[in-house]
């Protein structure tokens, strides 16, 4: 099969804790799930974050297995909550994990929600008040791309100073891609545009999609960089059975993965629950407007069986 060099699909990291019913999860479906896509030719495999929240396999420690059972496709993060990490640990464990992967990792990176309980909590679980997170993935950040050129640095902060600092090994890519989220906040479209080499997003809209990279081309003509050569890419959850059964197993999905019904869900992300042609059409409404790469996630247990429909049914309407 050819390459498809702008779609990435989602491992289930969180999937195997939710259908182990309590049990031991299959942490094996994720090598094998990755092998299988690596195979069929996309570009790139993705691991989503969160620590008590949504409970899930860790993402690094997926990513290094990751990264030993493939050789070619890239190896992401969906995003990482790098505010939940003290950012010498972070840029130490992704520069070994570009090593293990010969150059293959990408940190999608996002500030996360403030507006649950329970991540609230997950914040304070780890020592950072959650009314920080935004201050300290910016600055994270920044101490990132500076360790990583293996220079010595010095670093005031509020958060994390450092001094004399120094790490190896670097990374082999030089830069190692950070692609930063966000949906429609004022914030977040600004750090997309001074900070980001790719955008990802969620919106549930093409119009709300637009809105957003009007902003992003706005914030990065403010700063002098060109924002049109970069990546822009969705994450979409998709369901690829007929109506019917897609929705009442796209439900179950959510309800397990996100203690919310779709209704709720999908008014914040974009969810195409239905036959493979209702996919395509959203897929091809979003590429006219500007997408430029996809990452999919399958809202069903039946990971394969979705992979393959979606290769067989989607892809070749779309690519």
């Amino acid at each position: 099969m050819k390459t498809v060099d702008n779609f990435g699909i989602l491992m289930p990291t969180r999937g195997v804790l939710v259908y182990a019913d309590g049990g031991r999860p299959r942490v094996e479906l994720n090598w094998q799930m990755a092998e299988s896509v690596e195979r069929l030719g996309y570009d790139s495999v993705w691991v989503g974050d969160s620590i008590t929240s949504k409970p899930r396999l860790e993402p690094l420690t997926i990513m290094s297995a990751l990264a030993a059972r493939t050789q070619r496709v890239k190896i992401g993060t969906a995003v990482m909550l790098t505010a939940l990490r003290h950012p010498v640990h972070l840029a130490h464990a992704l520069a070994t994990v570009d090593n293990i992967s010969n150059g293959r990792v990408i940190l999608g990176a996002g500030a996360g929600r403030g507006d649950n309980q329970m991540y609230v909590d997950e914040h304070s679980s780890v020592g950072v008040p959650v009314s920080e997170r935004a201050d300290r993935m910016e600055d994270g950040i920044r101490i990132m791309r500076s360790l990583w050129t293996g220079d010595s640095i010095t670093h005031e902060s509020d958060y994390y100073p450092l001094e004399n600092v120094a790490l190896e090994p670097c990374p082999v890519q030089d830069p190692l891609p950070i692609w930063i989220s966000s949906n429609w906040v004022s914030r977040g479209l600004r750090r997309v545009a001074e900070m980001g080499d790719a955008w990802i997003t969620n919106v549930p809209s093409v119009e709300l999609f637009s809105r957003c990279w009007d902003r992003v081309q706005e914030n990065a003509d403010k700063v002098g960089r060109d924002a049109v050569a970069m990546t822009r890419a969705l994450y979409i959850s998709v369901n690829l059975n007929e109506e019917d059964e897609a929705l009442a197993e796209g439900d179950r999905f959510m309800q397990a993965y996100y203690s919310r019904p779709y209704e709720a869900v999908s008014k914040q992300l974009l969810c195409v629950f239905g036959p493979p042609e209702k996919c395509a059409e959203s897929i091809q409404s979003y590429s006219e407007a500007g997408v430029n790469y996809f990452i999919v996630r399958f809202a069903s247990p039946n990971q394969a069986g979705q992979l393959n429909r979606f290769t067989n049914e989607v892809l070749p309407s779309v690519t």
